[in-house]
Formats: C-alpha cells, sequence, structure tokens
C-alpha cells in the first residue's frame, strides 16, 4: 500500500493533504500538532501511520506516540533507538488496542552490511512486531538491491531505500509487493532523501495494470 508522507505543519493543510491522499503516515516529529488535534487528524484518514522520528525528547515522543494509539492510528511507528523498556511499553500499549506496530531501523550515512542488518531484524523480532522497517542510504545500486534482499527474510520487512541511488529501489520495493511504501505529496516536499511523489506509484499503478489485466 503507498502511503503518502504528510508533514506540513500548517494544520488546515495537514486536513486538505489527508481527505485527498487518504491513507497517510502522519510525521508528527515535523507537523509538531497539538496532541489534540491528533485526534482531528486521525479521523480524516481512511488508514494512518503515525511517527516520532525525533527521539531526542524521549518523553514527548512517547506522549505523542502514545495518544495516536489512543486516538485511533492504524499504525505506529517506533524507532529502535529508543530504550528497550520505552519500546515494550508502545508495543504493548498498541497490542492491547488491537492496533499495529512497526519497529524501524534508520541509517542516513550508508547501508550496513547483511550480518549486521540481519541482526537489526533478530533485534526487532524479540519484541514481536507486525513489520520491521530498514531504512538505509544507499550509495549504490548494489546497496539498493541488498536492502530488497531483505524481503526475503520474510514478508513482514519492509525496505526503504534513501538517497539519489535508492529511487529505482523504491519502485522495484512497490513492484516486488512491499507492504508499505511511502511518497511525498505532489507539489509539496519529500520527508526523507530519495522518497519519491505520489503521481510516480500512480504511474506505475497504469503500467501494472496494463501489463497484468
Amino acid at each position: 500500500m503507498i502511503f503518502v508522507s504528510i508533514s506540513n505543519p500548517d494544520i488546515d493543510k495537514c486536513v486538505g493533504l489527508i481527505e485527498k491522499y487518504k491513507n497517510v503516515e502522519l510525521r508528527l516529529d515535523l507537523i509538531n500538532p497539538d496532541p489534540d488535534d491528533i485526534g482531528i487528524l486521525l479521523s480524516k484518514a481512511e488508514t494512518s501511520i503515525c511517527t516520532f522520528s525525533d527521539i531526542s525528547d524521549i518523553p514527548k515522543c512517547m506522549d505523542y506516540l502514545i495518544k495516536s494509539i489512543d486516538f485511533g492510528a492504524d499504525l505506529v511507528d517506533v524507532s529502535l533507538n529508543l530504550p528497550a523498556d520505552e519500546i515494550r511499553q508502545l508495543v504493548n500499549h498498541a497490542k492491547n488496542e488491537d492496533k499495529r506496530v512497526m519497529l524501524s531501523y534508520h541509517n542516513f550515512q550508508s547501508t550496513p552490511d547483511r550480518e549486521f542488518l540481519d541482526g537489526i531484524i533478530n533485534e526487532a523480532d524479540v519484541y514481536q512486531p507486525n513489520y520491521i522497517k530498514i531504512a538505509c542510504l544507499a550509495n549504490s545500486e548494489e546497496d539498493s538491491e541488498m536492502l530488497l534482499s531483505l524481503m526475503q527474510v520474510n514478508d513482514r520487512i519492509i525496505p526503504v531505500p534513501m538517497g539519489e541511488n535508492g529511487k529505482k529501489g523504491r519502485l522495484k520495493a512497490y513492484f516486488n509487493g512491499s507492504p508499505i511504501v511511502y511518497a511525498y505529496p505532489d507539489d509539496e516536499k519529500p520527508t526523507a532523501p530519495g522518497q519519491l511523489p505520489f503521481l510516480d506509484y500512480k504511474d506505475m499503478d497504469k503500467i501494472l495494470s496494463l501489463i497484468y489485466r
């Protein structure tokens, strides 16, 4: 499924984008809404992911993610860089509310080797999440292909190649059945390096429909 990453700090504009794209990732760390506005934003979405990537203020991160679960987010994205107790608290709270959890690893400098990434996946598996996102800067097409190969480990892996060398890999992830791919709103700015506009994926939908009709 294509999720459009919403990051505009203007709440009215956020609402308009959510109503347009329906299936959205709310970058709460960039929107920085009043906590009570989270419920308003989520009520406009058909399917929602809530993310708070900035963990420099752990209490704030926890507060936003817990409120997201309470207000009805379908999926919460929890950083593996949070302390283990906080990860466990968020996972348990989400599952108690019958919501899904994604544990995510980000590396904005490089793509580590396969042994390291297998260790990340094993670390995440301890918490029994619904999905594991591995987002790394691809410094070559080989990096991107290695990230895509993680989907062969299990169907819960969401590979996100970042940067210029990752753009093709993002489309290939969609083509090869990644459960989630990220786009940014057409005419807005990307929220991650190498992220593609929504229209690029919709063009691929047209191509795939012609191939497989």
